[in-house]
């Protein structure tokens, strides 16, 4: 495994509020962390001590990468927790094979990790597709989950964008501040934030490809419900591409296991749009299921 401390070219501040944070001074950069777990090779970006107590993974979304996490990670590290980001597959520096995955697979690779860093437990969290593994993890790996926080998840209701919007934000660089708002954020977020998304906009069509196969590989009803343990979902009000009927549907399906927060101003994007109303929708939720 190796280690090394990154910049980025961006700045938010942290401040503790009791048990809860708002921007006010200089984030901690994260640390690449290369992890060999024998078939593959995974990149990942923490932030924390690693003498922290407790631990969240996180997976982003379809063939993004862990710098979607630049915001979020900080702010969890602020309240003690260690929070490490995985790049899957062919993403960002991270290798192994695309072939003929599911989402079976893609769940083993974040155990393998899990297990490179000796966790016996840790909080899971996925972001947009990442929900997806993170779900499945659950469902195979019950015992190794402390909670699992779902973000933007979609998976059971139709996007409300039109087909193919997304996949355009790649090829028309005309319309991608159009698509992207369209997509990703909500009307409400100032054109400077959707603007430093689609310039550091990068994708891996590979991992994209093998995600959407792995995901279709494996059947809903196998990944859906998350396992049978504890589950928050984080939705945008504003979100088209998982709108919050996703969230209502689990609500009225799962009953107390699963607590679903509304986050206002806030789109498919919601951990770059409000970092801060994310963050603090979640940390309550992991306190409450500390391990």
């Amino acid at each position: 495994m190796r280690t090394q401390p990154l910049k980025f070219a961006y700045a938010i501040s942290i401040t503790l509020c009791g048990a809860f944070l708002s921007l006010t001074c200089a984030a901690q950069e994260p640390v690449a962390q290369t992890i060999d777990i024998g078939h593959a090779r995974l990149v990942t970006h923490s932030w924390g001590e690693a003498s922290s107590r407790e631990v969240i993974l996180a997976l982003p979304g379809s063939g993004g990468d862990v710098t979607r996490y630049r915001f979020l990670g900080p702010l969890f590290a602020a309240t003690g927790y260690r929070f490490v980001a995985i790049n899957q597959r062919g993403i960002m520096g991270s290798t192994g094979s695309l072939e003929a995955l599911t989402l079976h697979d893609l769940a083993a690779d974040v155990i393998a990790v899990a297990d490179a860093l000796n966790l016996k437990q840790f909080h899971m969290m996925g972001w947009v597709f990442g929900n997806r593994t993170s779900r499945m993890l659950a469902t195979d790996y019950p015992k190794r989950i402390a909670s699992v926080t779902l973000i933007a998840a979609g998976g059971l209701v139709r996007a409300m964008t039109e087909p193919g919007e997304l996949g355009r934000l790649l090829g028309e660089p005309d319309l991608k501040m159009y698509l992207a708002r369209r997509t990703l954020f909500s009307p409400a977020t100032h054109d400077a934030v959707v603007r430093e998304y689609v310039q550091g906009l990068n994708y891996w069509p590979g991992a994209v490809a093998a995600q959407r196969q792995a995901n279709d590989k494996t059947p809903l009803e196998e990944w859906a419900a998350g396992g049978t343990g504890v589950l928050l979902m984080v939705m945008g009000e504003d979100d088209l591409t998982a709108p919050i009927e996703n969230g209502h549907l689990m609500q009225a399906e799962h009953g107390e296991r699963l607590t679903l927060v509304t986050v206002p101003g806030a789109g498919h994007a919601i951990g770059l749009e409000k970092p801060v109303s994310t963050a603090n929708a979640i940390i309550p939720f992991l306190r409450r299921h500390s391990y």
